[in-house]
């Protein structure tokens, strides 16, 4: 046991997934290009519900993914071991602000990871809701439908347009629940899910049309916090401080 928990605590340990983490990074970059069938709903889905699917149906193309996923497992179990093992000995002696900060951004990376964890299992994403304009469709099975009010969109002179803009309304048995114009990355938000417009055009007969995402990201709050924290700790641990032990 002593000899797994000193590998678990070595930073010799981090360095060699981090590695790992960027060799299988490379890697995936290669095949996701060269398997353009296998990994192209890839983002179109929640991660867990398409690695349940296609993750194990090709290995060789998807090995890299086990790479990645065990390395980033395997990283934030050294870094709350090396937290743990470190913070006892820092509160047995002099506590200060310098030899805290490190083990900060430890608390901080584990929890982006947990965060994306949440995210994979139980975030929602529904592609593809097509809505011509005064018409009205279903949001996969949230039990909300989505009316496309109006859309408008400004032309320069050259394609695409410079902004686009839909008025939307969100339904929940007919009775509205929300209101917005979503633009390109300005979604609008309702019970968690974003609503994304993603798509456009028009129609001869029925008019102007857009496309919508829905997606419904449970750990994004807490990921924005923790890269925030990460983010400050890193600052101010590299600020120079007037003592060595400040």
């Amino acid at each position: 046991m002593a000899r797994i928990w000193r590998l678990l605590t070595s930073l010799k340990t981090c360095a060699w997934l981090g590695l790992l983490f960027c060799l299988s990074g490379a890697a995936g970059s290669v095949a996701m290009g060269r398997f353009p069938e296998l990994f192209s709903d890839m983002d179109a889905r929640v991660f867990a519900g398409w690695f349940a699917l296609k993750g194990f149906r090709d290995p060789a193309a998807t090995l890299w993914l086990y790479g990645l996923l065990a390395a980033t497992g395997l990283l934030a179990v050294n870094a709350a071991c090396c937290t743990a093992e470190r913070l006892v000995r820092i509160f047995r002696g002099e506590v200060t602000l310098r030899r805290l900060l490190p083990h900060v951004m430890h608390v901080a990376f584990l929890g982006v990871v947990l965060a994306h964890l949440a995210s994979a299992l139980y975030g929602d994403r529904i592609i593809g809701v097509t809505v011509v304009q005064g018409g009205v469709a279903p949001v996969g099975s949230t039990g909300l439908a989505l009316r496309l009010d109006r859309l408008d969109a400004v032309i320069g002179p050259e394609w695409p347009p410079q902004e686009v803009a839909a008025a939307v309304t969100l339904f929940r048995d007919r009775t509205p629940v929300a209101r917005g114009v979503v633009r390109t990355n300005e979604p609008l938000f309702h019970e968690g899910y974003g609503i994304y417009i993603r798509n456009y055009g028009s129609t001869p007969g029925d008019g102007p049309y857009a496309v919508f995402d829905a997606t419904r990201d449970p750990g994004a709050r807490a990921i924005l916090a923790a890269s925030l924290l990460f983010t400050a700790a890193n600052l101010l641990y590299i600020l120079p401080s007037r003592r060595t032990d400040a």
